[in-house]
């Protein structure tokens, strides 16, 4: 009897080791995702904002090229050696400093979110032969998100934005078409008017097209990159569906459903992140 009432005044005991259970946390495989979708379609950005928030290792081809030269790496030297003589930096070294980046400690320990690989370029290694890299990775992606945007939509999109000269800074044509401006701001207006409870929810716009506003008044200083032509946006989107699209497509089938993200590449990155 008296065993009974000592063990009914022992404290609740968890049956899981603290040390037991950290060991298997930093054992366990950490989060690895992929970000597909058509060239300009914000991948680059949506990546970005995902690696923030999952606390992951942003892999991208500039984000790699600038490291490998700000930590003086036998690639980044490389890399230098090329700049400074006026040449690109070639399709293969790019593809050994991505790869080196995702087998690296840091990337272990914390995983990736890899955008713009695999590559439309094939300079280097076919679009088939890039999956099969992926695909035969150490930390395996998890998740495959693809970005899905109409060509024309795309193109418009694109083609639409204009770079400040002096900034680099990039604007879309809704925060520096003066036309556009001024019918957001109209339409702002009306909808404060006809609805004072949805004032709150406007303000947000109210306060970006004020802010296109300033744009517009050095309009004169924005122009037009080469690569934002619709011209030139019509034929990479081309090329995307000629060389990548029908390998991209039987790699996603092979996906386990649950683990493929389809997202609508017309809305904002922001948006995206609440699908």
């Amino acid at each position: 009897m008296a065993s009974q009432k000592e063990k009914q005044a022992q404290p609740f005991t968890d049956i899981f080791n603290e040390d037991e259970a950290e060991k298997a946390f930093l054992l366990s495989k950490p989060t690895c995702i992929i970000v597909l979708g058509k060239p300009g379609s914000g991948k680059k950005t949506l990546a970005g904002k995902l690696a923030q928030i999952w606390k992951c290792i942003l892999i991208e081809a500039l984000e790699v090229i600038q490291m490998n030269i700000r930590e003086e790496t036998e690639y980044g030297l490389k890399c230098q050696e090329l700049l400074f003589k006026g040449q690109s930096v070639s399709e293969e070294l790019v593809t050994k400093m991505i790869l080196k980046k995702v087998e690296s400690p840091e990337v272990t320990h914390f995983g990736y979110v890899l955008s713009g690989f695999p590559s439309l370029s094939e300079e280097y290694m076919t679009v088939s032969q890039q999956i099969e890299k992926i695909k035969n990775l150490k930390l395996k992606p998890d998740i495959l998100i693809n970005i899905k945007c109409s060509d024309y939509d795309l193109c418009q999109r694109i083609s639409g934005q204009r770079q400040h000269h002096d900034s680099g800074q990039v604007y879309q044509r809704n925060q520096w078409d003066p036309n556009i401006i001024e019918k957001q701001k109209k339409n702002s207006g009306q909808h404060e008017e006809e609805n004072e409870e949805e004032a709150e929810e406007m303000e947000e716009e109210v306060n970006t097209a004020k802010n296109a506003l300033t744009v517009s008044e050095m309009l004169h200083q924005l122009v037009q990159r080469p690569e934002d032509t619709l011209e030139n946006t019509e034929e990479r989107v081309g090329l995307y569906k000629d060389i990548m699209l029908r390998s991209l497509e039987d790699w996603m089938a092979e996906q386990d459903s649950q683990y493929l993200i389809e997202l609508d590449g017309t809305q904002h990155p922001d948006d995206l992140l609440v699908v």
